[in-house]
């Protein structure tokens, strides 16, 4: 190998290097998070009428409602067929999403544990 092609191998590596470092640095990274920022909602979103007791209209609303806003604001729904059902999170099977049940589902949620460890930083 001339000493052009090792120049161009140095460069291509600094390159490579810098590029790195500038995007695995906190700003850019905090930058990213902004644009993806991706939040479980609260029990009393999703309870439209506050009777402690989530239908599954008011699950799937919810989720419907939710999903249009992603999709106004240019958020991607790759995930979307990963969406658990109403029925999956309906423990006890009686047509209600309880605060317990949903609670649960949190603390099962990888989402969550992703917000809890963001916001312990």
């Amino acid at each position: 190998m001339n000493s052009f092609h090792w120049l161009r191998a140095f460069l291509i590596l600094l390159a490579t290097c810098a590029a790195v470092a500038i995007l695995s640095s906190p700003a850019v990274a905090e930058e990213h998070g902004k644009h993806h920022k991706h939040e479980c909602p609260a029990y009393s979103d999703i309870d439209a009428n506050a009777d402690n007791a989530v239908t599954s209209e008011e699950f799937y609303q919810f989720r419907a409602e939710r999903m249009a806003t992603r999709v106004a604001e240019g958020g991607k729904m790759k995930n979307a067929m990963n969406a658990p059902a109403f029925e999956d999170l309906d423990l006890d099977g009686d047509g209600n999403l309880s605060a317990d049940e949903f609670a649960e589902h949190h603390s099962q949620c990888p989402m969550m544990k992703k917000q809890k460890a963001t916001t312990a930083d």
